[in-house]
């Protein structure tokens, strides 16, 4: 990669990590209502995959932008 996004890149990257973001939360709020233990360990492990990859997507648009969001 160059360094640089496209605006449109840029764009989508921040949905990405509004989405990742909007996952996390639902997955956490299931969490709490399920009595499952394999599902409630799906979830955990969703919550911390979906908040890695927003922090992964938050440094790679810092990157590429220079610190600036």
């Amino acid at each position: 990669m160059n360094g640089r996004l496209a605006m449109h890149e840029t764009l989508d990257l921040h949905e990405l990590v509004g989405l990742k973001d909007v996952c996390a939360r639902k997955a956490s709020a299931m969490q709490m209502m399920v009595q499952d233990p394999q599902l409630r360990h799906f979830l955990q492990q969703d919550i911390q995959s979906s908040t890695r990859h927003a922090q992964e997507i938050q440094q790679l648009l810092s990157s590429t932008m220079g610190g600036r969001q």
